[in-house]
């Protein structure tokens, strides 16, 4: 689940909350992707090994491309699109 914010001078976020299970994410911008809670392993384009997660947690995803969540434990992020 995922709710999308626009501020005044055109920022754009997401906050969200993922359950256990894998998710494929496709960019059309580039992301920074910040984790406040929860346990995940997340395959990056920029990455040969996973990335993994417990609590806190940020990275950085680029335009045109995608990235896999395997969360095991529940998630909250806040995402954030870099123009």
């Amino acid at each position: 689940v995922s709710r999308t914010i626009k501020f005044q001078d055109g920022t754009i976020k997401t906050l969200g909350f993922m359950q256990p299970g894998t998710y494929t994410f496709n960019t059309d911008a580039a992301e920074i992707m910040e984790f406040l809670s929860g346990e995940l392993s997340v395959e990056l384009p920029t990455h040969k090994e996973p990335l993994n997660i417990k609590g806190e947690g940020v990275f950085e995803v680029p335009a045109h491309s995608s990235f896999t969540c395997d969360v095991s434990v529940a998630a909250d992020y806040c995402c954030s699109f870099v123009k």
